[in-house]
């Protein structure tokens, strides 16, 4: 699964790079860090319950010139959110958070959902934030993230994958299906709901245009308004609530360039809380699987 890969793939970074550290509060097996811990024991630090004091160690590593990897549950991580700020991204340090179980998580109920890192993570100044949606695609962004400057987010889900994408080769964002009729945007593994209702829409004879967004943070929102010049339409699905989330600022970004699209739809939580369910039926329940997202299409002036 994907903590298993991030925990792999770290082990072998860490092989060419001495810097390289990790970091867990008290979820060595969750986040995938045991093989890490019993290969580079000298460099593996777990603080126990305590994600506010992770991100602070990992400020101060980051500042004697080490390269801190802190991987934490999505919905642990906004623990560290005042640390972020003012330990982190104020002063500019290059700590990379793998912000584990982003999005719906399933199984573990309403209190492990990592829906919120959205809103706050991309609101910090100067942080990066990447969205993996296949294991090739987070091995890649994890790379990119120990080269790059500054704080850098990975977000992936629980579990396994789905389809597989094209190897991402640094851009923000790529067209993976064109399409005339509506632009149809995502990140993450909800791009597989989103390929699926291109498909579903075909049959009904509406061209759909599949946008993937690989980073999300800085948000280039160039390939979207090229996109929806063209379509007139646009959907944004996301498996967080609405306050701060990426449609929010795509839409406003479009209204700031003058792009005035016939409709636009941002499908996500709303204001309120995932409930507990597997991914799949929690995806079916809030409006997030291919068909719904097929059906708003369909609805569209």
């Amino acid at each position: 699964d994907f903590s298993y890969i991030l925990g792999h793939e770290l082990v072998e970074l860490a092989g060419k790079d001495r810097r390289l550290c990790a970091i867990t509060a008290a979820m060595a097996e969750g986040t995938g860090l045991q093989e890490f811990a019993s290969a580079w024991p000298k460099r593996f630090f777990d603080v126990g319950i305590a994600e506010g004091h992770a991100v602070a160690m990992a400020a101060g590593m980051a500042k004697q010139g080490m390269v801190p990897v802190f991987a934490v549950y999505s919905t642990f991580l906004q623990r560290g959110f005042d640390m972020l700020l003012h330990d982190v991204a104020l002063q500019g340090l290059h700590v990379v958070l793998a912000v584990d179980r982003a999005g719906l998580v399933g199984s573990d109920g309403p209190t492990h959902h990592g829906c919120q890192d959205v809103g706050y993570l991309t609101q910090i100044p100067g942080m990066t934030v990447l969205c993996p949606a296949c294991f090739e695609e987070l091995k890649a962004m994890l790379r990119a993230a120990i080269d790059m400057a500054g704080p850098v987010a990975v977000r992936y889900p629980r579990g396994g994958e789905g389809r597989r994408y094209p190897a991402w080769t640094g851009e923000a964002a790529s067209v993976l299906r064109q399409g005339k009729d509506v632009t149809l945007v995502s990140y993450g593994t909800l791009m597989d709901e989103i390929l699926a209702a291109t498909e579903l829409l075909a049959e009904q004879s509406v061209s759909a245009e599949a946008i993937k967004l690989h980073r999300i943070a800085p948000l280039d929102v160039g390939v979207v308004a090229e996109s929806v010049r063209r379509t007139g339409r646009l959907l944004v699905l996301e498996d967080c609530n609405e306050n701060g989330s990426v449609g929010q600022q795509l839409a406003a970004a479009l209204a700031k360039a003058g792009i005035a699209p016939k409709a636009v739809v941002l499908q996500n939580l709303k204001h309120a809380f995932a409930p507990q369910g597997t991914v799949s039926q929690l995806r079916k329940l809030l409006a997030l699987d291919a068909r719904s997202v097929a059906g708003q299409v369909q609805e569209m002036p």
